[in-house]
């Protein structure tokens, strides 16, 4: 808003916070901006009046209005001025609020400079974000929790892709939460009065792929007595999520991405060729690039499905999470079990040691268990189905597994140069395989969770390997 465009750019920050305030108006006339200061929405719109601020950084969480409600009131009178909404009590609602109401990005506290400054320096050359996506309080198996760094990235890119209709291509460990996030970006965007419908394709049967997407017309094979509507086509003006892309084989990757071209398709035995409108996202654990490598997935869809990409992270990588995550499953099972449920300090510390392997959807399984079992109401170390001392492996343990990798591989090399790879990866998928299954007393689905790959992935390989079931 500064007419004069040789004075340095006005910053004015906004929070009841003195200290937050003193230091980053010391960091920014560091790097020299002008710096401006306001304790409340009132004092800050008196600001913006006199002062007339390239951009604005306020809080959220201020006495009196909310930092929402002032940038929703500074977009209504000034409508090309930045805003900037930082808060240390982030969550994706709060995030997609924000960009909802305009901000221009959103800062979780403590505040990391580099990136502040690189937002500020956007904000100046370029023209606020324009979004609509509403906040909603999320319940039950809805709701996303954390408040990390990495999670706030997660709700950074879910407020900026809800909206959309771009293809949305969600990464991530096995149990780390990938639909719930599909379905937060269904429930804030523009198809949200339409259907979400969420396709297992590693639980698809091989053969049936193609039918199970596209459906199938009468006659097009020998059980095939009527019209069958694929889950494309129960998607229409909704969103399809298609969980596990990964396992597709590849004549479903050629149709699939004959339908991302141009939202047409046939069904499999018909020559009508049909249109619908959905949205597509998809969902994988697996690394989808490497894959491209070995050609066991297309180049060309791989491009199609990740226009945007959000990364979910592991469980070990966000702890600072896990307290918040543990309240939330067990306020869960509480109401579930209708009594009060708590962890002595001893419990909690033994999940803070646990590797996680699961994550979340193990977290889940531990403490709902672990909830039915403390009849008294509180849960102890010996309810958890886990062992006290369980954690992730010491980095002297990854050092001495990548010597023997290495040592393994080396005398391969000497012996069996063509087939290195091969046999490398049926020495390590032996033991892995037999481990998980004997930690899980021979549940498969477990093993795979365990494991991060898909249930019918373990069972192949457990077929090439020759482990009994």
């Amino acid at each position: 808003m500064s007419d004069q465009r040789d004075e340095p750019a006005r910053v004015l920050i906004v929070d009841d916070d003195a200290a937050v305030c003193w230091a980053l108006e010391r960091a920014l006339k560091a790097k020299g901006y002008a710096v401006i200061v306001a304790a409340d929405a009132a004092s800050a719109r008196k600001q913006v009046k006199r002062q007339r601020p390239d951009v604005v950084v306020t809080d959220v969480r201020m006495p009196g209005e909310s930092g929402l409600d002032l940038l929703a009131d500074l977009k209504r009178e000034h409508a090309s001025l930045p805003v900037v909404v930082m808060t240390a009590h982030g969550t994706m609602e709060t995030a997609i609020e924000a960009v909802g109401r305009g901000a221009f990005d959103y800062l979780p506290k403590p505040l990391d400079l580099a990136r502040t400054l690189d937002v500020l320096t956007r904000a100046l050359g370029e023209r606020p974000l324009a979004a609509s996506a509403q906040p909603s309080t999320p319940e039950g198996e809805s709701a996303i929790i954390g408040s990390t760094p990495a999670m706030q990235e997660v709700y950074r890119r879910i407020a900026a892709a809800a909206n959309t209709d771009f293809g949305v291509l969600i990464t991530g460990p096995s149990g780390s939460g990938k639909e719930l996030v599909a379905r937060a970006l269904h429930r804030h965007g523009k198809r949200r009065e339409g259907p979400f419908i969420a396709v297992n394709c590693g639980a698809l049967p091989e053969g049936l792929v193609e039918s199970e997407l596209f459906g199938h017309e009468p006659g097009a094979f020998t059980d095939a007595k009527t019209v069958k509507i694929g889950r494309v086509e129960a998607a229409q003006g909704g969103t399809l999520f298609l969980d596990e892309v990964g396992e597709l084989p590849p004549p479903a990757q050629v149709k699939l991405l004959r339908f991302l071209e141009d939202q047409r398709f046939t069904r499999v035995g018909g020559v009508t060729e049909l249109g619908v409108e959905v949205r597509v996202i998809a969902a994988t654990n697996r690394d989808l690039a490497a894959m491209v490598a070995t050609r066991a997935f297309r180049e060309d869809l791989a491009y199609r499905l990740r226009v945007v990409t959000i990364a979910l992270p592991p469980v070990i990588d966000r702890l600072d999470d896990l307290p918040a995550l543990v309240r939330h499953v067990l306020g869960r099972a509480a109401r579930r079990l209708g009594r009060g449920v708590a962890i002595t300090d001893d419990a909690m510390a033994a999940l803070m040691r646990h590797g996680w392997p699961g994550n979340v959807r193990e977290l889940k399984h531990v403490l709902e268990e672990a909830a039915a079992l403390a009849t008294g109401g509180v849960i102890g170390v010996d309810h958890l189905s886990i062992g006290a001392g369980d954690g992730a492996p010491a980095a002297s343990g990854f050092a001495n597994l990548a010597q023997a990798v290495t040592s393994a591989a080396q005398r391969l090399m000497t012996h069996h140069a063509g087939s290195v790879h091969a046999r490398m990866i049926d020495l390590m998928d032996e033991p892995l395989i037999r481990a998980a299954l004997a930690k899980t007393e021979g549940n498969q689905l477990r093993a795979a969770e365990l494991l991060g790959i898909n249930r019918i992935t373990l069972k192949k390989r457990m077929d090439e390997l020759g482990i009994a079931k």
